[in-house]
């Protein structure tokens, strides 16, 4: 039986990184995987979480990996509400890292 809302993660030609579907413990390998290739050379890190379903604790430590094993700033741009509100739980918005842009 398939998700109702796979994961996916692709790169627009501005560099922005759409996620779609659900990070969670199920995605988080594949989000390490991908994600790091897709930024390379970037000075910022944008991921456009506009299609982000859902985002559990697994999903946040990889954002959080991600934005730590680069000296550039993530953006979180666009969050569902109930993305954002895990976010704004989760106080991920307010590391120097890491900005949320709704």
């Amino acid at each position: 039986m398939s998700k109702a809302h796979p994961f996916d993660v692709v790169t627009g030609d501005d560099g922005v990184v759409w996620l779609s579907g659900e990070l969670d413990m199920a995605q988080t390998d594949r989000f390490a995987e991908v994600t790091p290739n897709l930024v390379d050379g970037q000075s910022e890190i944008v991921l456009e979480l506009s299609q982000l379903t859902f985002l559990d604790s697994s999903g946040i430590r990889a954002v959080l990996a991600l934005a730590s094993g680069h000296s550039r700033t993530v953006i979180l741009r666009n969050p569902q509400p109930n993305v954002l509100k895990v976010l704004s739980i989760s106080g991920v918005g307010e590391l120097a890292t890491v900005r949320i842009e709704p």
